[in-house]
């Protein structure tokens, strides 16, 4: 087995997944049934997961869980709250919550999406973890 063959083989292995926290509202739902359209960040946290395919873990109700897959695009650049609400249709961030932006974000669009039967997690990660 060649190096670069390995280095897929394993890549494929240590799958990450990225955290969404459906405290506040049913985001991963809505990713899955394609009414959220963006997944916003204070930060440009996600751009490692840019164009590859990455598990979508809820969490903040109960145990984190695998609940499909997404593929993120290059992220848009809210720089305040006015380009914020703008895509609020595209986001579904509810105004007043907890997720509910002021000042610099950043919207990834999810080009990609699929469901998968959810399946418990039991890796570690503010971001992403392993699935």
């Amino acid at each position: 087995m060649t190096v670069d063959a390995f280095n897929r083989a394993w890549s494929l292995l240590k799958t990450k997944g990225i955290n969404v926290n459906d405290s506040h509202a049913p985001y991963t739902d809505m990713i899955l049934d394609g009414r959220k359209t963006i997944e916003t960040r204070r930060s440009r946290s996600l751009d490692s997961y840019i164009g590859d395919k990455v598990g979508l873990i809820r969490t903040g109700k109960g145990d984190a869980k695998l609940v499909g897959y997404v593929t993120l695009g290059q992220p848009k650049e809210y720089d305040n709250y006015d380009e914020f609400n703008r895509d609020r249709k595209q986001h579904r961030v509810p105004k007043g919550s907890p997720e509910d932006k002021r000042g610099r974000s950043f919207g990834y669009p999810i080009r990609s999406k699929k469901k998968v039967q959810p399946r418990e997690i039991h890796s570690r990660g503010i971001i992403s973890r392993e699935i």
